[in-house]
């Protein structure tokens, strides 16, 4: 076990290193304001002689300050996409414990950040596999019938396997989520032309993965823990998205109406 006390500025630069790092870690990955907040404190007051800590965090941006030897060291990390992987929270909230407790050296605790960044936690098939269960399994709740809920466990695999592809070419979130609707919708017309189908059973199956349950529920307690400004971002973010998959999805309808 090491207990390393903070002794140069080099240290406490690479303290800083490590806290911002393990912040920007959980914000990028879903976690609430709050407990990034509370983790970055406490991996930063683990170390004696660290004096006026403060973190501020909003919806993808995350800042440090502490005082050594009346020196204040800054730290600011921007977070430019967001996404909710509970596997990454974890990760970062046991090393935030062993860290305090010190079981690791600063520079060991550096290099196990860097390991955690290079994790990969769940993999693509069964990313792929949850999403067209999901739109299976949610067509039988809505009392499809058997051809339904195949044409949704298909229609939701093929969506979301588009969307990763889309995600993949670093294309706005809005334009993901609006084309992600349209393909969905499309794909629930075409299957209507070869087999009647319900087109509403079909859409509402296929979009479960998207629908931004979580964002909204992690704004909501954003604002009620009085983090207001991160609260508002995410509740606005979770409106686009829920605009772009309804305009997505209202699209392919309206021209096939046309026609």
């Amino acid at each position: 076990m090491t207990n390393e006390k903070i002794k140069t500025l080099e240290e406490a630069v690479i303290l800083s290193e490590i806290a911002s790092s393990a912040g920007a870690l959980m914000l990028a990955n879903g976690a609430e304001i709050y407990r990034v907040e509370d983790t970055v404190e406490r991996i930063i007051r683990s170390k004696e002689a660290i004096k006026d800590v403060d973190v501020f965090s909003s919806y993808n941006m995350i800042m440090i300050s502490f005082s050594y030897k009346g020196e204040i060291h800054t730290n600011m990390r921007r977070v430019r996409n967001r996404g909710n992987n509970l596997y990454y929270v974890d990760r970062v909230n046991t090393f935030s414990r062993n860290f305090s407790a010190g079981l690791y050296s600063l520079d060991e605790a550096l290099m196990e950040i860097d390991k955690i960044k290079k994790e990969k936690s769940v993999p693509i098939y069964l990313k792929s596999l949850g999403a067209t269960l999901a739109a299976g399994s949610y067509s039988m709740l809505l009392g499809g019938n058997i051809i339904e809920v195949i044409s949704s466990f298909a229609i939701g695999y093929i969506a979301y396997k588009f969307s990763l592809f889309l995600e993949r070419e670093k294309i706005n979130f809005f334009v993901v989520h609006f084309l992600y609707g349209f393909v969905l919708s499309f794909l629930a017309l075409l299957t209507n032309e070869i087999t009647p189908v319900s087109i509403n059973i079909l859409i509402i199956s296929g979009m479960m993965a998207f629908v931004p349950g979580v964002m909204l529920t992690n704004a909501m307690r954003d604002l009620m823990s009085g983090d207001a400004l991160s609260g508002i971002t995410g509740t606005a973010m979770a409106i686009l998205i829920s605009i772009a998959l309804a305009v997505g999805v209202a699209t392919p309808i309206s021209v096939w109406r046309l026609f």
